[in-house]
């Protein structure tokens, strides 16, 4: 593995993105675009990118406005100054015409995990034209903090009044009863893992974070609404192929059921969609020791299978 790193302008005119290129040995067969998740940074996913490497994929990753080293090195870490969701994304297409301007000749994937399945949600949408392969894991499907959220009033006045206020309670109202389901939770994170060094590592990293603006929150619950409307679906290019898997304990998409709407959504558009859920599993399915070796092993052989 070779590692570059690479700095862009975000779409919200003020920070700088901060993102890397893994590279393996010898020619790439693909491409895979790495988008990560809410509160989290894109080196988190270190162990699934060497195994890209090893079967011969080129991986690109960034942080996201208000995360990570983007966040961090900035001084805005929790603050995106975004605007709007489609900042991220329109992010992600910086990433994407960076990658592609790199490798113009071998197929583009998108792999995003929770926040990020959601903006690779939105992203096959806006701009799936060049996806041969979409990766969706942990994914956020009926969720009721975030339906809740979007026609409360007072959370409408809240971000109407000042939107880089701090998210105060709003954080905990959207991501409520996470633990409903965890026998004798240890924290209010516990829906993260099964394995409580993963919720550990989580919370001891220091380009994590959940304290955040209301704007951050804001744009989580409208990115939501959109990938979970009647428009999202027949946006996305019907030819694209999509993997999805969850561990069917993680709340962020219903405890498994969310998997398959999102997988039938996808599927009443003409998309071919395979689904995989993790038994007894929770949120983050690919950083879980005792699975997460199978888990890349599924991604890997989906990407094989679509390169034929």
């Amino acid at each position: 593995m070779s590692i570059r790193e690479i700095s862009f302008p975000s779409a919200n005119g003020r920070d700088t993105v901060k993102a890397w290129a893994y590279s393996p040995l010898g020619k790439p067969r693909a491409v895979i675009q790495l988008i990560h998740g809410y509160g989290e940074h894109s080196r988190r996913y270190l162990h699934m990118i060497g195994a890209f490497n090893a079967a011969g994929f080129v991986v690109y990753a960034d942080d996201h406005i208000g995360h990570g080293k983007t966040g961090y090195d900035g001084g805005t870490l929790g603050d995106p100054h975004s605007g709007g969701y489609m900042t991220y994304v329109k992010d992600e297409k910086s990433l994407h015409d960076i990658a592609v301007a790199d490798y113009p000749d071998i197929p583009y994937f998108v792999f995003g995990h929770s926040w990020g399945s959601m903006l690779a949600r939105c992203y096959a949408a806006h701009f799936g034209e060049d996806i041969v392969g979409l990766m969706l894991c942990g994914l956020c499907s009926q969720w009721k903090g975030c339906e809740d959220a979007y026609t409360n009033q007072e959370f409408i006045d809240a971000y109407n009044a000042d939107p880089n206020q701090p998210a105060g309670d709003w954080f905990g109202r959207v991501f409520s009863g996470m633990t409903d389901r965890v026998e004798n939770p240890i924290s209010a994170a516990d829906w993260i893992a099964n394995d409580p060094r993963v919720v550990a590592d989580h919370a001891g990293d220091m380009f994590n974070t959940f304290d955040t603006t209301l704007e951050l929150v804001w744009d989580f619950v409208q990115l939501y609404h959109f990938i979970e409307s009647d428009e999202w679906a027949p946006m996305v290019p019907s030819r694209i192929p999509t993997y999805l898997i969850a561990g069917d304990q993680d709340p962020c998409g219903n405890y498994g059921e969310g998997l398959y709407h999102v997988a039938n959504l996808l599927a009443r558009t003409g998309n071919k969609t395979v689904t995989r859920a993790y038994t007894g599993y929770r949120h983050e399915i690919h950083n879980e020791l005792t699975i997460r070796d199978e888990v890349e092993a599924g991604l890997i052989e989906f990407v094989n299978q679509v390169l034929g």
